[in-house]
């Protein structure tokens, strides 16, 4: 499993745990980044976590991509996470 924390506002942060919809159209926004466009196109299941940080006034939000272990190893050696 791979885990990409990301800080988002309020607003974003409801939509992309309320549907999939909105996760996918988050997701496609950032679709720039060569990781993020890898790991969206060959997950199984992405599961997505938040919380509150006070400090910030933002959420941090924790993405979970479910890959397959040879993918998984290949993002890892290829993006160097």
């Amino acid at each position: 499993m791979i885990e990409v924390p990301w800080m988002l506002e309020e607003h974003d942060a409801l939509l992309v745990t309320l549907n999939s919809n909105a996760l996918t159209n988050f997701l496609q926004r950032n679709y720039s980044k060569p990781w993020l466009k890898y790991l969206t196109e060959h997950s199984k299941n992405i599961e997505v976590n938040k919380n509150y940080n006070p400090t910030t006034m933002m959420y941090d939000v924790i993405f979970k991509f479910d890959l397959d272990p040879k993918k998984e190893t290949f993002y890892r050696i290829k993006y160097n996470h």
